[in-house]
C-alpha cells in the first residue's frame, strides 16, 4: 500500500462565483494542480483548497495569494495521515469510464467483481489523478474510444502524468511503450507506486522533467497532455512536433478553449473534436499530416 503522507491544506473562502473562479484559476497556475472546490449551502461561502506536502510551500502560496487578492483571507491547516486517508476514502469510489475501464481505489480492490473492463487500481496520494475530474476523465475516455476503434499506438507520451493513470490505461489495453513525464518529484514517486500496484511497470519509463526547459526526443503516435491552458499554449509547437498521430489535450478551462484551439490551428493541425462541461474543456487534434 502506498505510504501515506501528511498534508497541509490552504483553504480560501470565496465570497462570489466570480471570486471563486478567479481564485481557482490563479491557484491552479501557481500550484500546477487543480484546487478542490467545496460548495456549502447558502449563505456559507464556497471554499477553494489546495494541498501541499509541507507547511512552507503552503505559506509561500498563501503570501503570494494575499498579494494578488488582498481582499481575501486564507488559512492553513494540517491534515495528518489518518485524516488524509479518511478524506480519500470518503471522496474516491469505483467508477466506470467509457466501455472498457473501471477505476478502483486500492483499498477496495477485493470488493469489485471481475468483468470485461480493465481495472485500474489507484492510490492517489497528492497527485489527484483519479478520473473524478473532467480533465482526467476526458483523457481516459479518449483512450478508451481509441481502443474500441482499434487504434492501438505503438508509443505514447504522457505529458504531466500525475498519478500515471493514463499510462496505466494504455498498458492495460496492451498498447506499446509509454514515456510518462512530470516536473514534480512526489508525482513521479506516486506514479511509480501506482504502476507497480497495477503490475505494468514494464513498458513505462517515468522521467522527471520540466517541459518548459527540456523536451523528450523523438515522435509519438499518441501524445496526451493533461496540463492547463496557458502551459498548453506555451508548449504548443513542441507538442505538435512530437506528435505523429493523435494529440489529446486537457486541463483547459472552458473560457480558454477558443484561444487554445486557435493556437494549435495556426500550427496546421486539424481539431478532430472538442468536449466540455460548464467549466473545463478537452480537445483532440490530428497531427498525422494526412
Amino acid at each position: 500500500m502506498t505510504h501515506a503522507q501528511d498534508v497541509w491544506i490552504l483553504s480560501v473562502p470565496a465570497r462570489s462565483l466570480g471570486e471563486a473562479e478567479a481564485l481557482k484559476a490563479w491557484m491552479e497556475a501557481v500550484c500546477d494542480a487543480a484546487p478542490v472546490e467545496i460548495e456549502l449551502p447558502p449563505p456559507s461561502p464556497t471554499w477553494i483548497e489546495s494541498y501541499f506536502e509541507d507547511r512552507t510551500s503552503a505559506e509561500l502560496v498563501r503570501q503570494a495569494m494575499l498579494s494578488r487578492f488582498p481582499e481575501v483571507e486564507g488559512g492553513i491547516r494540517h491534515c495528518g495521515t489518518r485524516d488524509w486517508t479518511t478524506f480519500w476514502r470518503h471522496h474516491f469510489h469505483p467508477m466506470e469510464i467509457g466501455e472498457g475501464l473501471r477505476i478502483v481505489p486500492e483499498w477496495m480492490r477485493d470488493e469489485v467483481e471481475a468483468d470485461d473492463r480493465e481495472v485500474i487500481l489507484i492510490n492517489p496520494g497528492l497527485s489527484f489523478g483519479t478520473g473524478n475530474h473532467f480533465t482526467t476523465r476526458f483523457c481516459l475516455e479518449m483512450l478508451d474510444r481509441m481502443e474500441r476503434e482499434g487504434t492501438r499506438p505503438e508509443r505514447m507520451l504522457d505529458a504531466g502524468c500525475g498519478s500515471a493513470i493514463l499510462s496505466i490505461a494504455a498498458r492495460k489495453f496492451g498498447w506499446g511503450e509509454v514515456l510518462a513525464v512530470d516536473h514534480d518529484a512526489f508525482s513521479i514517486d506516486q506514479a511509480g507506486e501506482n504502476l507497480d500496484l497495477n503490475g505494468v511497470t514494464e513498458g513505462v519509463e517515468l522521467r522527471r522533467m520540466d517541459l518548459t526547459r527540456e523536451w523528450p526526443e523523438g515522435t509519438f503516435p499518441l501524445v496526451v497532455a493533461n496540463l492547463y491552458g496557458g502551459l498548453l499554449m506555451e508548449l504548443a509547437g513542441r507538442l505538435v512536433r512530437s506528435c505523429a498521430g493523435t494529440l489529446v489535450l486537457s486541463g483547459i478551462r472552458a473560457v480558454e478553449a477558443e484561444a487554445v484551439s486557435s493556437v494549435f490551428a495556426q500550427l496546421g493541425v486539424h481539431e478532430r473534436l472538442s468536449e466540455a462541461d460548464h467549466e473545463w474543456c478537452g480537445m483532440v487534434f490530428d497531427c498525422s499530416g494526412g
